[in-house]
């Protein structure tokens, strides 16, 4: 069974990957996505190689947590703009934010 930590490091590499495919999509937003996948790709890297470290003194598992819960934040946003996504990206947020808060509060523990 993979950690919090491991499961966070998936998901964010996981919405870097969506971001670039928007980035790809759309050239106004371009930059900007590639830009978000990048500092989600190393957070990817730092939690799950290390989830018990830090970076400027934050804890790897509360800057993951931060950038997941963005990322819920984000695909909410986005699910409220399109109609016809709405329930795939409210679902996708709502398991983002479960393992943001499990990655925060334990980033070695186990999911049941």
């Amino acid at each position: 069974m993979p950690t919090h930590a491991e499961l966070a490091g998936k998901l964010l590499v996981d919405a870097a990957d969506f971001f670039k495919t928007l980035g790809e999509q759309n050239e106004d937003i371009k930059e900007e996505m590639h830009e978000n996948a990048s500092v989600f790709e190393q957070m990817s890297n730092f939690i799950t190689a290390q989830p018990g470290g830090s970076l400027d003194d934050k804890p790897h598992s509360e800057l993951a947590g931060q950038l997941l819960k963005d990322a819920a934040d984000f695909f909410k946003t986005l699910g409220e703009q399109n109609e016809p996504i709405k329930e795939q990206m409210d679902e996708n947020a709502k398991i983002y934010e479960q393992i943001s808060s499990l990655v925060m509060q334990d980033p070695l523990g186990i999911l049941d």
